[in-house]
């Protein structure tokens, strides 16, 4: 069961690097921040904290986010 709310989030590549930016911001004004690694070669990455997430936020909330983090990655690996 979900433990926060999301109130906004951001998924934005770090220029400069092959890694991008997950920020998250929770309803009681906590901040989460994630720098994930992936490949432009294979457009593989690993978040293994998402299931750390989905306990916090809800699946419904980290599948939104790994959509997100895999338009992201595709776009960048074109």
């Amino acid at each position: 069961m979900a433990s926060y709310q999301v109130k906004s989030y951001t998924v934005r590549p770090v220029e400069g690097d092959d890694q991008i930016e997950v920020v998250i911001v929770a309803s009681d004004g906590s901040k989460w921040e994630y720098g994930i690694p992936f490949s432009r070669s294979t457009g593989r990455y690993m978040f293994e904290e998402i299931d750390v997430l989905a306990n916090d936020f809800g699946d419904d909330f980290a599948e939104e986010l790994t959509e997100k983090i895999d338009e992201l990655v595709e776009s960048l690996t074109e």
